[in-house]
């Protein structure tokens, strides 16, 4: 099964609409999934999923009860560097955690890194290789390969992820930033298990800046063209290694 997770219903409304069989399936009582194939793999939709906490424990479980092939994280995200546009695409490299700092608590730990376990996550190189042909295939140019910084409120004091910005072992892996809400709980989850995973989102605007109607119109129309070049990126890692099994 691959699994495509959004935060609302206009992040995965194209994916909804693409399956086929389609049928519903309730995940811990809460999360309503749609269920159905794409291409003729097994995919799964899911939605209303807020928050690095929330993202973690739900693929966690999700992996544990069903075979999970590779996570797409799909949505918007905000710019942390000033050269990224609204309605521009996001392709994750790395992603770390903006609101994490454990520096005191273990010797050696950096900013944004959860002791024991990396500073950054990478995307599975192949995959987002993948999604570029993807994209391209689609006509569309405007992405760009960032850092994804997750936040859980997407700060508006801005002190921590402009010092992890900044800091020499994240800023000389992608000065390109960007900060969403779910992405790093996913990858943390994906670490976990050795799943492929990629979070390929619209930016919505600058960190800490409020959105206009215009700007989020961009993002709609921006939708679209994710939604396809996700679905061409599957047909793709059908037929090639990156599946496990």
């Amino acid at each position: 099964m691959i699994l495509i997770i959004g935060s609302n219903h206009d992040d995965v409304i194209y994916f909804q609409s693409a399956l086929k069989d389609a049928h519903e399936e309730i995940i811990l009582n809460k999360y309503r999934a749609q269920v159905g194939t794409i291409l003729n793999q097994s995919i799964m939709v899911l939605q209303d999923v807020y928050t690095s906490y929330v993202s973690s424990a739900l693929i966690t479980y999700i992996v544990e009860k069903y075979y999970v092939l590779m996570v797409f994280c799909v949505g918007t995200c905000f710019a942390q560097s000033k050269n990224l546009k609204v309605g521009s695409i996001a392709i994750s490299e790395f992603s770390t955690f903006g609101d994490v700092d454990q520096i005191r608590m273990i010797k050696g730990t950096g900013l944004g890194q959860i002791p024991g376990y990396p500073q950054m996550f990478y995307s599975h190189k192949e995959l987002v290789r993948n999604m570029e042909e993807a994209l391209n295939s689609v006509g569309e140019n405007n992405y760009t390969l960032c850092t994804f910084m997750n936040s859980s409120y997407y700060r508006k004091d801005q002190q921590l992820i402009e010092e992890l910005s900044l800091e020499d072992s994240v800023a000389n892996k992608n000065k390109n930033t960007v900060i969403d809400g779910t992405t790093t709980g996913i990858a943390l989850a994906c670490h976990l298990f050795d799943i492929p995973y990629i979070a390929i989102k619209v930016i919505e605007g600058q960190a800490g800046e409020k959105t206009s109607i215009d700007s989020y119109m961009k993002v709609l129309e921006t939708y679209g063209t994710i939604g396809k070049a996700v679905i061409v990126c599957i047909g793709e890692v059908s037929r090639n290694d990156i599946l496990r099994g």
